[in-house]
């Protein structure tokens, strides 16, 4: 870097030296410091941010040396790369070296000619970051919503960027100036009239199957589900993961506060939701009525070893509102299983996860009967070594 002669505004600098053995002497007495013609930062989670930048620097024919250097900032050295655009065929990088001791590396670079050449200088800059967050305000019918998305940047890594395209996800990027210890808000997305339908999810790994034994009132998960597609006016990049607060606006103009949830990072094409709260107008209970053991298999011992397992549940809704709603009820059988009588239609998550999508008029009760068999249940501390005898 030259650390004498000249000051850079970003802490970074470059000196090429060409036909002259590396030392810090040189470095210091000559300075050849081509200016940032642009910069692009990509926030990440590793905790880091890819700083992109695009220089033009002055090859001479032959071997040059090009110094990187930097000072207050925090840089993974191993990160470092060049790449050269205008002639990618006459320019080769040889080799790199890190000076011991110092925040600095040197390239060897040949060049063919001399050559006015583009470069792209990629690197892992330390205290950068950007929160996501989210506002999202439906109206008194539940029917859609406006969405809003900002970013909040935050610059303690020491640099100054005067002008910098901040790329967020897979979707364009928009230019504006961070400087060091400058917090920044911005909005990146605003949507109107995304098209929402609120759900209620009972999940019975999470959810108490007799409610009405306990001392509480039991809520159910009440969220709003929408799409990230062209349909719902969105769809041209990935959403992504961030704290979003949602509001209601009255029949009098006002706004009232329904909660606040992570949005998790959704991409192009799938959907996501946002929780609002909980809902203590519907009632879901599940009972264990029946469950058969079969197919038992013993060891030598007499000892029950494997065996397969009917059961039968019921689960019972009731929906006390006095409009319909939607209830989602994710149910989770485990081990290796087989369907014998499920009463309503299902999809499947995964091989062991079933969601059901049930519509509930107002005052309306209904039953779901799920019975089903699971093969090849294991006894705790059944060894692979035992002698297993089938003695049905």
């Amino acid at each position: 870097m030259a650390k004498i002669k000249y000051i850079s505004p970003f802490l970074l600098s470059f000196i090429i030296l060409s036909g002259l053995s590396f030392t810090a002497a040189a470095r210091t007495n000559l300075v050849s410091l081509p200016q940032r013609q642009h910069v692009a930062i990509r926030l990440g989670t590793t905790g880091k941010t890819l700083v992109q930048e695009k220089r033009i620097m002055l090859f001479k024919k032959g071997i040059n040396k090009v110094d990187f250097s930097w000072q207050n900032v925090e840089i993974d050295p191993s990160s470092i790369t060049l790449t050269t655009l205008s002639n990618p065929d006459k320019i080769s990088i040889l080799s790199v070296s890190y000076p011991p001791g110092e925040a600095a590396l040197v390239w060897d670079i040949k060049s063919l000619a001399n050559l006015e050449e583009e470069v792209m200088i990629s690197y892992l800059l330390a205290n950068i970051d950007g929160i996501i967050t989210y506002k999202a305000v439906t109206g008194p019918g539940e029917q859609a919503i406006d969405l809003n998305s900002y970013i909040v940047l935050r610059n303690f890594s020491g640099e100054n960027f005067n002008k910098i395209a901040v790329y967020l996800n897979d979707g364009k990027p928009f230019i504006t100036s961070l400087h060091h210890l400058e917090t920044k808000r911005i909005l990146v997305l605003q949507k109107q009239n995304i098209p929402i339908k609120k759900l209620y999810t009972w999940n019975s790994l999470k959810m108490p199957h007799e409610p009405e034994k306990l001392k509480t009132a039991v809520g159910i998960p009440t969220s709003y589900e929408f799409y990230n597609n062209k349909d719902s006016g969105l769809g041209t990049a990935s959403l992504l993961r961030g704290k979003a607060r949602i509001f209601q606006r009255d029949n009098q103009k006002s706004t009232i506060f329904l909660g606040e949830d992570t949005a998790k990072f959704t991409p192009v094409g799938d959907k996501t939701d946002i929780r609002i709260g909980d809902s203590r107008d519907i009632v879901v209970t599940k009972l264990r009525l029946d469950t058969k053991r079969t197919n038992i298999k013993r060891n030598t011992k007499g000892s029950i070893q494997v065996y397969d397992e009917y059961i039968k549940n019921s689960i019972a809704m009731e929906n006390l509102k006095d409009k319909p709603v939607t209830l989602s009820l994710v149910e989770t059988i485990q081990g290796q299983w087989e369907p014998l009588d499920i009463s309503m239609d299902y999809k499947t998550q995964d091989h062991k996860t079933l969601i059901f999508n049930i519509k509930l008029l107002p005052k309306e009760k209904k039953s779901l009967n799920l019975n089903y068999k699971v093969l090849n249940i294991f006894v705790n501390q059944f060894s692979q070594y035992n002698r297993v005898v089938n003695y049905n």
